[in-house]
């Protein structure tokens, strides 16, 4: 995983994580840019870890040129549990960053988590296509009739080349 630059917020440093922050963007040459999601209710679960302890405050995603639809994302433990999610998220516009408030969560270090999205419709999004099975390789599952994002989905491994724009804001306590 890897942060952007962090911005102190009185003690509190605020920072960001993204799907493709933790599938590392080398693995396709294909800038990301708008395209329809693959299957109404499908959801998809990005695996990653923190390296130190830090609170997720909020998740958002980048829209398509397609408005329209509701999503949701959430943050879910290594066994495939719900652990926080947003609940569905009315898309304001088009071409824009959508951000929804969840519940704080704290992460541990060193423990596998998965970020997780989920659509209602086949609206556009702002995604990293890929060859298939890139995804499948990097640890990257889904499960389908998953809008809302469901407490324990029957998770699968994807066969998809598709990864929205999405992620997590988080922050540390500064020391």
């Amino acid at each position: 995983m890897s942060y952007s630059p962090p911005v102190l917020y009185g003690d509190q440093t605020i920072t960001v994580i993204h799907a493709l922050d933790t599938l590392g963007e080398c693995f396709s040459f294909a800038a990301p840019a708008s395209a329809a999601y693959p299957l109404a209710n499908l959801a998809i679960y990005v695996p990653f870890s923190v390296s130190e302890a830090v609170t997720v405050i909020e998740g958002w995603v980048v829209t398509g040129v397609t408005a329209g639809g509701n999503f949701d994302i959430g943050v879910y433990s290594a066994a495939g549990v719900r652990l926080t999610s947003s609940g569905s998220t009315a898309r304001t516009a088009s071409a824009v960053n959508n951000t929804t408030a969840l519940t704080n969560l704290d992460l541990a270090p060193g423990t596998r988590y998965f970020m997780a999205f989920s659509a209602d419709s086949t609206a556009n999004y702002i995604a990293q296509t890929s060859a298939a099975g890139l995804n499948e390789a990097m640890g990257v599952l889904e499960s389908t009739t998953s809008f809302v994002l469901p407490t324990n989905p029957t998770l699968s491994r994807t066969t998809r080349a598709y990864v929205p724009h999405f992620g997590l804001n988080l922050y540390t306590v500064a020391l």
